[in-house]
């Protein structure tokens, strides 16, 4: 017996030491992809069926693939590889990870057993079974989706069965969504999403909410990748006390230099008065040649108050008109041709009085040399306008406006510039009196079809100068130089003319005729009459440079503006009050933390400002703070508006607005809101209150979103139904 067992320990000695081994030594092998390399502390093969046994270290390559493992047996005429202990499986730039991992190297298939696939940058994929069936596209079964690094996660999606493309997306049926080990969404048929691109077609989460005036509701989004150059949004968006409404928004790129953007909203009020209401946008911009673009910008409502209870932002909710404009500009060297139609729904009257121009069309030569005139310079504004209008005055008018200059500079010290111009406007029809609308009460043109020529001659000068002054800063507050610009301008402008009583006022232009508070140019063509007047300037400007570090371009920015301007009107013009409003507009604008914009008019003869508007933005490490004014006195606006932005915690930021109607002491709209940030989601919360007056009823509305890394925002802030 003992000499059995002797016999046997040897012939097994002997066994094992003819087998042959190689430390460190690769053994190379040829697969239907390619070439297979395998490294390991010891390699064995084991009896004539080409059995091979890699321990310790293992690595095998594969073309762009890489398994690692403690152990690793390999058939050699199959090519099939069983790979046990820290088995890691690189397919490109991802990693794999499993109990097992089954791997072919002549087809480069295989699976991985109760495993997991990291995509960068955060992407994780776990399951039962993960098969690879091509380069980077596995089949999941009884899989896990999501971007969190907690194990369980803070939230992912449970899927039945799925298929993956690591590099492109993740598709998948029998889907459940779970935050932590809670269900939240038990079942949903289908679930899609990216991975390292934000198109994918699928199904966003829901978002539910509660507003005063429209109830609950809820909106379920769905994208549709059509192709690289085409996509589309559609939300079905139901509420308990307005109906059922759908959003749909589709966005495309035809080309390099052609492209655009539909949004349309519609809802049948059937839990209301049974209306049908929405809003529809169309923005198309198309850069046919190098000198020609087409643009259109349409946008259309139902009514005056839909923007108003179905807007989002308070600067929609307040908007006073729905303008598209369609145009097609032709941009020469000197000479510009625009052809445009321009209509307008006016959301503030109950009449007809939109005044549309259908079409207009513009030629205008920038101001160039004379051919043959050395110095002398000119250029040209003409326009053929048709006026389209159902209540009040409408008819065509074709303008024609050149002007000579000729620049003269006095001593290098400053240059004055004479000019001499004409005007000559063709109108079809004639004022003849004024009459109110039956509903409402509008003051209109009563008109006659009487054709008829205004002729104007204009001649002035402009006298202008600029001095600076470069100081050495000597990296004071990492500023290297300071350059201190003073810029006056003085202007006086003479017009004459004949036939000019019984002008239509088709121009939008503000101010009166000859008004002192209106610069020329804001009067547009109608407007202008008699003028005499002498307007003058004064510009100051600070512009900074920046130290510049080595291998760096120094950073060059304005670091304040203010400007003063004021008309003056010469007699034998109104002499009792011959000064205009004294305008300023300031800029100031010292780093990147702190920024301060205003402008002002006001009145020299005791009625004080005619309007003031500001806008102060601060910003301290994380919390930024905003405010601002808005008062006219012609209009009878005054408001104040503040926001603050911060961070609080790493976990936490918060923000927060308000708009309030200093006139009539009532709050328009405020906001407050919070996020909650984590790893790989953020949590949204905003309370909204609006009580203004003019604005839409008094509302209150909760929101609440969610933003899952690398998924985007599945949930939508919910106060905003129309897409505007």
């Amino acid at each position: 017996m003992m000499r059995t067992r002797a016999g046997l320990l040897l012939v097994s000695a002997y066994l094992v030491l003819a087998l042959p081994a190689f430390a460190q030594t690769p053994l190379n092998l040829q697969g239907d992809g390619g070439g297979v390399s395998i490294l390991a502390d010891q390699i064995q093969q084991v009896g004539p069926d080409g059995l091979v046994i890699a321990t310790g270290n293992v690595e095998i390559t594969r073309g762009t693939s890489r398994l690692t493992a403690d152990r690793v047996e390999i058939n050699r005429e199959t090519g099939e590889a069983v790979a046990q202990g820290k088995a890691i499986f690189f397919d490109g730039k991802d990693r794999l990870v499993g109990e097992r991992i089954d791997y072919n190297l002549k087809t480069g298939t295989g699976v991985v057993h109760n495993g997991s696939a990291f995509s960068a940058p955060y992407y994780r994929i776990s399951g039962e079974r993960l098969e690879r069936v091509g380069e980077g596209v596995y089949s999941v079964r009884r899989g896990v989706f999501t971007t969190c690094e907690a194990d369980p996660p803070l939230w992912s999606f449970k899927l039945g069965r799925a298929t993956v493309e690591l590099d492109d997306k993740i598709v998948g049926r029998d889907a459940s969504f779970w935050v932590e080990k809670v269900p939240v969404i038990p079942w949903v048929p289908f679930f899609a999403a990216a991975l390292r691109r934000e198109r994918q077609t699928g199904f966003l989460l829901p978002t539910f909410g509660t507003s005063s005036q429209k109830g609950f509701f809820a909106k379920v989004p769905f994208f549709w990748a059509i192709s690289d150059s085409q996509d589309a949004t559609f939300t079905l968006a139901p509420y308990s006390e307005r109906g059922v409404g759908l959003d749909a928004q589709y966005r495309y790129i035809l080309s390099e230099t052609n492209r655009g953007f539909f949004q349309g909203f519609g809802i049948r009020e059937t839990q209301k008065d049974n209306d049908d209401r929405g809003n529809f946008a169309l923005k198309h911009d198309w850069q046919i040649l190098p000198r020609l673009s087409f643009k259109a910008d349409v946008n259309r409502v139902s009514d005056d108050n839909f923007f108003r209870e179905y807007a989002d932002r308070l600067l929609d909710r307040s908007v006073q008109r729905a303008q598209s404009t369609v145009s097609a500009t032709w941009r020469g060297e000197s000479w510009n041709l625009v052809a445009n139609t321009f209509w307008y729904q006016d959301l503030t009257q109950k009449q007809s009085v939109e005044l549309q121009r259908l079409p207009e069309i513009k030629l205008q030569g920038i101001r160039q040399p004379v051919p043959g005139a050395t110095g002398l310079l000119y250029d040209l504004e003409s326009s053929y306008t048709n006026f389209v209008r159902d209540v009040g005055s409408d008819g065509q008018r074709i303008d024609f406006h050149p002007r000579l200059f000729l620049p003269i500079p006095v001593g290098g010290y400053f240059t004055v510039t004479p000019f001499l111009g004409e005007r000559e406007t063709f109108y079809s029809k004639r004022v003849i009196g004024w009459r109110e609308t039956r509903d409402g009460g509008i003051v209109v043109e009563e008109t006659k079809d009487q054709s008829f020529v205004r002729s104007q001659i204009e001649w002035g000068a402009d006298l202008e100068a600029r001095a600076s002054r470069v100081y050495d800063m000597g990296g004071t507050w990492g500023m290297s130089g300071l350059q201190h610009l003073i810029e006056p301008r003085i202007n006086v402008t003479e017009i004459r003319g004949e036939n000019q009583r019984g002008t239509p006022q088709w121009d939008p232009g503000s101010g009166s005729v000859g008004a002192l508070s209106a610069p020329l140019a804001d009067l547009g063509v109608d407007r202008i009459a008699r003028i005499s007047r002498l307007t003058y300037s004064l510009t100051n400007r600070l512009n900074g440079k920046t130290v510049a570090g080595e291998g760096q371009q120094p950073v060059r920015w304005e670091l304040l503006r203010f400007v003063l301007a004021q008309t003056y009107d010469l007699p034998p013009n109104d002499t009792s009050k011959q000064l205009g409003n004294l305008t300023g507009d300031l800029i100031v604008q010292p780093n990147q933390f702190f920024r301060l914009r205003g402008d002002s008019a006001y009145n020299v003869y005791g009625r004080g400002f005619q309007s003031l508007n500001t806008d102060i933005s601060g910003t301290y490490q994380d919390v930024t703070v905003t405010t601002g004014t808005r008062f006219d006195n012609q209009a009878k606006i005054e408001f104040v508006t503040g926001g603050v932005q911060a961070k609080l915690t790493r976990y936490l930021a918060a923000h927060g607005s308000t708009h309030w109607d200093v006139r009539s002491g009532r709050l328009v709209e405020s906001r407050v809101g919070a996020d909650f940030l984590c790893q790989c989601a953020t949590v949204s919360i905003e309370l909204v209150d609006r009580s203004g007056v003019g604005l839409g009823r008094n509302e209150q509305e909760v929101r609440f979103s969610v933003n899952l890394l690398g998924l985007g925002q599945v949930g939508t802030k919910t106060g905003l139904s129309a897409g505007r």
